[in-house]
Order: structure tokens, then sequence, then C-alpha cells
């Protein structure tokens, strides 16, 4: 049930213009859908796997939550503490700035708003629960590991270098001492 949750807040906040709690308002129709589209398909994976009781399935959508929660934190908590790239701060100055976050700005590195900070915390939820479920299900035995870490590891590695690794945006210029 926390899996329908969790998908089914993604979708209303990606897709629905609900300013200032999130920012679409400044995407185009079809980055509203590509984003959708992506995370509506990582996210019904826990959904297919617990709803079945594949134990396949149930990994893989134990692994796309793993997978989901590293990206987020990626996305927003690396670039929040240290800086994020310029792609990274682009998108963020266009589409999430004028957000509503309950954080303190760090210069002009990237904030989590509210939006992102209760998706995070029902991603964590979810996997924690999930977890849970897979272990009381198949116990701590997970025989398709093999085969979704690589798949984990490339997803996570893509979000990594497109919004941490990426040369960082050039910090603005600080005035020398006795200048004009």
């Amino acid at each position: 049930m926390l899996q329908i949750v969790h998908l089914l807040y993604n979708q209303v906040a990606t897709l629905f213009d609900l300013f200032p709690f999130n920012g679409v308002r400044a995407y185009s129709r079809r980055e509203r859908l590509t984003e959708a589209g992506v995370n509506g398909a990582i996210m019904v994976l826990p959904v297919a796997g617990y709803l079945s009781r594949v134990p396949f399935l149930m990994e893989a959508g134990l692994l796309s939550l793993l997978v989901l929660l590293l990206g987020e934190i990626a996305t927003w908590w690396i670039p929040y503490f240290f800086g994020g790239s310029p792609k990274w701060v682009e998108i963020y100055s266009r589409v999430h700035s004028r957000t509503i976050t309950p954080l303190p700005r760090r210069g002009s590195n990237p904030v989590p708003n509210w939006e992102h900070l209760i998706l995070m915390g029902l991603t964590l939820l979810t996997t924690i629960v999930s977890f849970a479920a897979y272990r009381a299900a198949n116990g701590l035995s997970f025989p398709y590991w093999w085969i979704l870490a690589p798949v984990g590891a490339i997803l996570v590695g893509g979000v990594v270098l497109q919004c941490c690794v990426a040369p960082k945006a050039p910090r603005p210029a600080r005035d020398a001492p006795g200048s004009p």
C-alpha cells in the first residue's frame, strides 16, 4: 500500500502545478511527461513486485527503491552541501528556486523544497517497509542481487554524474579588499 502512495504522490507532484509547493509550471509538457514516465516506471516495480509476491520482482522493486533513495540524495543533498553541476544549477534555478523550502540557503547551492523533502521521506519509509516485507517473505536471501546491482549502480552513477560530479557552476568572485 505504501508503494502505491509513494507512486501516486510522485505522479501528482510531477504532473500538476501546485505552485509554490512545486515548480512544474516551469517544465514543458514533454518534460513533465518524461519525468512522470521514467519515475513512474521505476516506482511501479515495487508495486508489481509486492502485489505479485514474485521474489525476483520483489527484489527488483526493493532495488528500485534504493536507487531512488540514492538518486534523491545525489540530486538534492550533495548539491545542497557542496554545490551542483552547472546543468543541475540551471534546472534548479528555472524550476525549483521559487518553491517553498524550510531549509536555509547555502549560497547559490540548490535547496531541497517541501515537495522533494516529503518525497525523500516517503522514499525512505517505503524502502524500510518494503525491506521488512521482503525479509518476512524471503529472509535475507537476495538471489538476484548479481543481476540487479549493476543496473542500480549504472542508474545511480548517472544521477551522480549529472548533478554532482560534472564541473561545478562557477562561484561569483568576491571583491578584493580595498577594491571599489
